[in-house]
């Protein structure tokens, strides 16, 4: 897991750093679990990590701890699956609040 992650985080970093490449904007609150699901797996980290750092700056976070994020992102995918309809930020909310 640690190794998709490392992917993920690069993956994202790659994209940040190429804004041109992405024209098309998405609002991250409509994705649905089932959407997130159906992605692939370096879809799903990068979404997951969006969502990661958007729940921390919702709390005034600001430290990543590469164990807490591998237990939330199981924690999410596991009311994702509970929930396909669910949105993602939702299911991460409520994984937060379980």
């Amino acid at each position: 897991m640690k190794t998709a992650l490392a992917a993920a985080l690069f993956s994202t970093a790659l994209l940040l750093a190429a804004p041109s490449a992405l024209a098309d904007s998405v609002d991250m609150s409509t994705i649905t679990c089932e959407q997130l699901m159906a992605g692939t797996g370096e879809d799903a980290g990068n979404l997951l990590i969006w969502v990661d750092g958007w729940l921390a700056g919702q709390a005034d976070e600001t430290m990543l701890d590469s164990e807490t994020l591998e237990a939330q992102v199981e924690g999410i995918l596991t009311v994702c699956q509970e929930s396909p309809e669910m949105s993602m930020i939702n299911a991460a909310k409520q994984y937060l609040n379980e």
